[in-house]
């Protein structure tokens, strides 16, 4: 952390670490400060580095200064928050900035990534509840009819959503065998749109580490061995499921 003292505009992320300890990992809330970070770093008006800490064996380095991820320094301030290190990114590195300013698409994503833990963990037994928030964002995103939430650019709603979105996608499909509906066109749109955003993909963890991040948190949806080894092991090359169905990238 010396680089901290020696330029006032260099901050440090700390995220959670992959299943190998080491690798970057698959934490949404760790991916939403990452792409904020990257579409600020314009120039020198912001330098950073991202280190992945192990949370099943914190270096006493890291443990003297916080114990929550993910965790922002700058200087000799520390910031441990989520929206806390959002607010204070905002706050020391204004531009570009990142501001929307519509309740509407705010009220859309509210419930999505809930619904999704209560159909992961079995406390929902359908994705009744799970389709219906997606369908709230296809259909706010139809009625707007911009490439992202709040226009044609990435803004603070993005980042957060799209983390989530993609957990949502990856793991409802492994652990439960549920895909989103072909018919949610502009949601699919929404997605690719992010696809081809390289500060979206830079950040993107892969596929198996979104397995393994989740692995202890699906209650009674445990992939069987069997159907995890061959696809999300260690071994196996990293996938991105970054495609989407024929024909819904234009709409």
């Amino acid at each position: 952390m010396s680089e901290n003292s020696v330029s006032p505009n260099f901050v440090e992320l700390f995220v959670r670490s992959g299943k190998d300890g080491k690798c970057y990992g698959a934490c949404p809330f760790c991916q939403r400060i990452f792409m904020i970070l990257l579409l600020k770093a314009n120039g020198d008006a912001l330098t950073f580095r991202v280190t992945t800490v192990n949370p099943s064996k914190t270096p006493p380095e890291f443990k003297s200064i916080s114990n929550r991820l993910p965790t922002l320094v700058h200087g000799t301030e520390v910031i441990k928050d989520n929206q806390e290190i959002v607010d204070y990114i905002d706050e020391h590195f204004p531009k570009p900035s990142l501001a929307y300013n519509s309740q509407a698409a705010e009220d859309v994503t509210l419930q999505v990534f809930s619904k999704y833990t209560f159909f992961l963990k079995d406390v929902a037994l359908s994705p009744v509840g799970l389709q219906t928030e997606l369908q709230k964002i296809n259909d706010y995103l139809e009625s707007v009819g911009t490439k992202f939430m709040c226009g044609d650019y990435l803004t603070h709603l993005d980042c957060m959503l799209l983390p989530k979105l993609q957990h949502i996608r990856v793991a409802s499909q492994a652990y439960k065998g549920y895909q989103f509906p072909r018919e949610f066109k502009h949601l699919w749109r929404y997605l690719h749109n992010a696809y081809q955003s390289d500060i979206f993909k830079k950040t993107c963890p892969s596929d198996q580490e979104i397995i393994y991040h989740w692995i202890d948190k699906a209650d009674s949806a445990k992939l069987r061995k069997a159907e995890q080894e061959p696809k999300y092991g260690q071994e196996a090359p990293a996938q991105y499921s970054w495609e989407i169905p024929s024909g819904l990238s234009q709409i």
